[in-house]
């Protein structure tokens, strides 16, 4: 797990003074070691987290024998042993024990075919010396961040956006379509970025860059066409099939150098995810829960039961929430890039405090994606039994006085699709209060954005699978695995999710039973780690993982939300109304409404904006 970035300046190439600041602003991501290497045109950066082959022999930026192919990588090769046997049937001969110098030897041998056989996280970039060629590549998931821009003379990469601040002669200028879509997700989607000039490489794709151009390229993508329906599709059925897998996917993700442990919360997914790694290892797992121990959203007690009934060798972590209050601010400077996602701030508190026992840490991230965990899913459901032929009657009863969820209820009934009626439970601010409080227009407002265009290309599903599968393209590589990337690379931890093995993915999606929402959903989850765990230790309603953000925004967070969303501010940043924004500042103050969700992405946006460009 690492941080890397490139330069390329076909006429007098890269400055290392350049590449050094590109490299300074990506220690974070790799504490352990870095390294520049340039050939007079190309420019490699890396900075490294040592998890596989700990000795100088896995040092990076890496090169083949002969030093005509370099590489610089991001991520966890889980696959690298197999491969690795398979390229030295090949002749190629390896100098180290990482997964990395697999990328090198197999690009020489397989070319950008060597993608679809990687099973991972990843990004990467490799360059050829001879023919001064770049290929560029992302994870099928986009669980690793891959940044490019191109620039007067040639081409700038990175792992974060902060590394592009150092492009001479390359301005950087924020992107008002994107703050709107910003603004009304709480992220912004690939390949779009918060910056016009910088784009992201989107999920499951490679690009080639190359003087005569720049092209990409997918390798992989979610199916848009539903398979064979299985005569045997039930939740007994598709939780037969689907363990196998999954315990491959955790047993794969045990292999480490440096000490691992697994967050365990108690719920469906990290309990698995627990039960499985203990059983795949020949000692005590060691489990971590970090809870808060003056808030209500604490479940210390339940990930031990479950700790104990596997017999890891449990910690419990526990942070004051109220401590946290104290440093909500400096938090939020850690993101390179806006996030809206509140839990960002435990996530990072989290990663931080684990950091100090283990360097890799196994999640249950993306259970919820695939398995139809969200209690969105289940409202989604509920409204369109509801809904009827007439949803502009729910449409006006909304705007009738009523307290705040009733409120709520009733405009997500009044939405005329179920696209619509989809997104307005997907996002922060909705598109009519966008209409209010946006300064100017701007594509959000185009019908057939990225999240339509997502929900569109599944029209051959169910509509709660066709809702999930959009998740799985939008809301999941861009916002939670986003805020889990930069939550933990801030502070070197390395977090591996089995839920987002391709091949387990693959497995699910032959089940359609795998949606149902039954007793909360998850069924078919509940229904394997029901064979390892007695369902009483886990059978409870599904708890958010956040902060009582709506409470500190009236208490120990008032002046941070009112500095941030002064009309001041708001005047001289000319994105947002000032008098709009203010009513609903005001409106969340005095108890009438809860805004805390859209308000906290304002705040965070302005304090990235303050950091990358300058206060305000």
């Amino acid at each position: 797990m690492c941080g890397l970035a490139g330069y390329i300046e076909r006429h007098s190439g890269p400055d290392p003074r350049i590449l050094r600041a590109m490299e300074a602003a990506i220690v974070h991501r790799g504490p352990d070691e870095g390294h520049v290497w340039t050939d007079g045109v190309c420019g490699l950066v890396h900075r490294r987290l040592r998890v596989i082959d700990l000795s100088a022999a896995a040092a990076q930026p890496m090169s083949n024998e002969d030093q005509s192919l370099w590489v610089v990588f991001n991520g966890e090769i889980y696959n690298f042993a197999e491969l690795r046997e398979e390229l030295l049937k090949l002749g190629h001969t390896f100098v180290s024990h990482c997964d990395t110098e697999v990328l090198v030897h197999g690009f020489e041998s397989w070319g950008t075919a060597l993608f679809e056989r990687l099973r991972g996280m990843f990004a990467l970039a490799l360059w050829e010396k001879n023919s001064r060629r770049l290929t560029l590549a992302r994870d099928r998931l986009g669980k690793k961040p891959l940044f490019f821009a191109a620039t007067e003379n040639g081409f700038a990469f990175g792992s974060e956006l902060p590394v592009f601040k150092s492009v001479p002669g390359h301005a950087l200028t924020l992107s008002r379509a994107a703050f709107a879509e910003y603004m009304e997700f709480g992220y912004v989607h690939a390949p779009r970025t918060i910056l016009n000039e910088v784009q992201m490489l989107r999920p499951g794709h490679f690009a080639v860059w190359s003087a005569d151009g720049f092209s990409t390229h997918a390798y992989w993508q979610l199916p848009e066409t539903r398979a064979t329906a299985r005569g045997d599709d039930t939740p007994e059925t598709a939780a037969t099939a689907l363990e196998a897998p999954l315990r491959d996917a955790v047993a794969s993700r045990l292999v480490s150098d440096v000490p691992l442990g697994c967050f365990l919360s108690g719920g469906i997914d990290s309990s698995l995810v627990a039960a499985l790694a203990q059983q795949s290892l020949g000692g005590p797992l060691q489990t971590y829960t970090v809870g808060f121990s003056d808030s209500q959203m604490d479940e210390a007690r339940h990930a031990a039961a479950i700790a104990r009934h596997l017999g890891t060798e449990h910690h419990e972590l526990m942070i004051a929430a109220s401590s946290i209050a104290g440093e909500f601010v400096e938090i939020l400077t850690r993101l390179p890039e806006p996030l809206g996602d509140d839990s960002f701030v435990p996530t990072f508190a989290i990663s931080r405090e684990t950091k100090r026992h283990v360097t890799v840490a196994l999640s249950g991230d993306g259970g919820d994606e695939s398995f139809a965990g969200y209690s969105k899913y289940r409202q989604f459901a509920s409204a369109r039994k509801w809904q009827g032929p007439f949803p502009k009657v729910w449409s006006a009863l909304a705007s009738l006085p009523l307290p705040d969820r009733a409120k709520k209820s009733l405009e997500a009934l009044g939405a005329e699709s179920p696209c619509e009626l989809a997104r307005w439970l997907s996002t922060l601010w909705k598109r009519p209060e966008l209409d209010v409080i946006l300064a100017r227009e701007n594509s959000a407002e185009n019908a057939d954005d990225f999240f339509s265009a997502a929900w569109n290309r599944r029209a051959a599903f169910g509509e709660t699978e066709r809702f999930m599968l959009t998740d799985i393209e939008t809301y999941l590589p861009d916002d939670i695995l986003a805020k889990v990337d930069r939550a933990s690379m801030a502070v070197g931890l390395e977090v591996r999710s089995p839920f987002l093995d391709q091949r387990l993915i693959a497995a699910a999606l032959e089940f359609s039973s795998r949606t149902g929402l039954q007793n909360g959903g998850k069924d078919v989850l509940k229904r394997i780690l029901e064979k390892h765990v007695p369902r009483a230790l886990f059978e409870r309603p599904k708890q958010g993982f956040g902060i009582p953000i709506e409470a500190w925004f009236r208490g120990p967070l008032r002046d941070v939300l009112l500095e941030y969303t002064s009309p001041e501010r708001t005047q001289r940043r000319g994105l947002l109304h000032p008098a709009a924004l203010a009513s609903y500042v005001k409106a969340h103050l005095d108890g009438r409404r809860n805004f805390a969700r859209k308000l906290h992405a304002v705040v965070a946006f302005e304090v990235w904006a303050d950091c990358f460009f300058g206060a305000n």
